[in-house]
């Protein structure tokens, strides 16, 4: 007779299934790192598009010159290139901070209950 024994990953395995056919329900650390994404998000995208378009807008300038051998050119688009590439982080870091600002009110009352709860939890 094939018996089959239950070990700790099987249960996991199962709990992990379970969970994509319960409904979502916003639970408070499910509310909380939505909160932190919306905090997040905006600046990371920003400042990703910002870098990328630098990035290839200087790589276009470089191109002028190595291949073409337009100095005036290259650097006419390399430079700008460059400067967004570098406002990059900063861009992230202003837009960011902004949005903390405006979030950390509801994240820190949100974090206290959650860890209010869990300390209870514990006792």
């Amino acid at each position: 007779m094939n018996e089959f024994i239950m070990t700790q990953k099987d249960a996991m395995k199962a709990e992990t299934i379970k969970r994509q056919y319960m409904e979502k329900g916003e639970s408070e650390i499910e509310l909380l790192q939505t909160l932190d994404e919306k905090v997040k998000l905006p600046g990371t995208v920003a400042s990703i598009v910002v870098g990328v378009l630098g990035a290839l807008i200087m790589g276009a300038g470089m191109t002028n010159v190595m291949l073409w051998g337009n100095l005036i050119s290259g650097l006419v688009l390399s430079i700008p290139g460059l400067i967004m590439v570098l406002l990059a982080y900063p861009i992230y870091a202003g837009i960011t901070s902004g949005r903390k600002k405006k979030y950390a009110q509801q994240i820190r009352t949100l974090s206290d209950e959650i860890i209010g709860k869990a300390g209870k939890a514990r006792s």
